[in-house]
């Protein structure tokens, strides 16, 4: 009896190393697991923040992409048009410069002929010329045409009231005004070149940028991917080895007593047993008495 409880306190004894072991490991991996779904998550949710922000940074750049090529379609138009004025005013400027020059020469012409602006001296000398190659005309003495000499209002080349002043005063203005506008064209060429030159290069760094941020956003849905995956076994890892432990409780947790009381019980047994076998050792045996046949057949009887 002794032996058998002993034996039977040794297995308890292994069976408990066993199920603390068991325990041990088993709650230990479920922390464990459960930490790495919690990761999981955690990096799950960052890469899906990280590539909603890149998808909106993709569509920024992509827009600011059409907001360039809207702008430089505009630019374009309005330099069309800019430089189709510039080149009209600049025509009108000179055509009017060459209809004043014509208009002041003839009122130049005009003018020395009435006397109010002196020839020039090779002017006088080509009239003394023509007048040597012509007869002189003999006229009466009073003409019924120079009833009344013709007289200037004014001095036709002093300001404020001169005409061929004025003319040549609007001449000098045509002029600058041709000279401003071709200046302010080359002005708002240059200008224009620079723009477009700027917006090519900012397009190209917003296409590219468009480009890879659109690349990074793949693989990160990519990694998403593979993470949702992970956190999907690591999760049913965790489930099953919730379940084992479930399982260990009947084995090793739960019953009408425990371990230890079981322990105490058995050893008490043991305790009694030995001293019922010491007791039993140290009281003397007398051998009963030795019965005849006769004893023996009339017993039977």
């Amino acid at each position: 009896m002794i032996f058998r409880e002993m034996h039977e306190q040794k297995q308890e004894d292994e069976h408990k190393q066993w199920c603390d072991l068991e325990l041990q490991k088993t709650d230990a991996s479920i922390l464990d697991k459960q930490a790495k779904v919690e990761e999981l998550a955690l990096k799950i949710e960052e890469r899906q923040a990280t590539a909603l922000n890149l998808l909106k940074e993709t569509k920024e750049a992509s827009d600011m992409v059409s907001t360039i090529d809207q702008h430089m379609e505009e630019a374009t138009e309005i330099r069309k048009i800019g430089k189709e004025q510039n080149k009209l005013a600049i025509k009108d400027a000179k055509d009017a410069q060459v209809a004043l020059a014509n208009a002041i020469a003839v009122l130049e012409e005009f003018y020395k002929k009435s006397g109010q602006i002196p020839k020039e001296s090779f002017e006088l000398l080509q009239r003394r010329v023509n007048a040597r190659a012509h007869a002189p005309v003999d006229l009466p003495e009073s003409p019924s045409t120079w009833e009344s000499g013709y007289t200037g209002v004014a001095d036709p080349t002093q300001q404020p009231g001169g005409i061929i002043a004025v003319l040549e005063q609007v001449s000098a203005d045509f002029s600058r005004v041709a000279s401003e506008t071709e200046a302010q064209e080359s002005s708002d060429q240059a200008a224009y070149d620079q723009d477009m030159k700027d917006c090519k290069i900012e397009k190209a760094r917003r296409a590219k940028e468009s480009e890879m941020k659109d690349q990074e956003r793949k693989r990160i849905l990519e990694q998403i991917t593979t993470m949702q995956e992970s956190h999907k076994n690591v999760k049913g890892e965790k489930e099953a080895t919730e379940q084992y432990m479930k399982d260990l409780q009947p084995a090793c947790v739960e019953g009408d007593s425990t371990y230890e009381e079981r322990k105490a019980a058995r050893a008490q047994t043991i305790e009694a047993l030995k001293t019922a076998q010491e007791i039993l050792q140290e009281t003397p045996v007398t051998p009963a008495p030795a019965r005849t046949f006769l004893q023996l057949r009339g017993a039977r009887a």
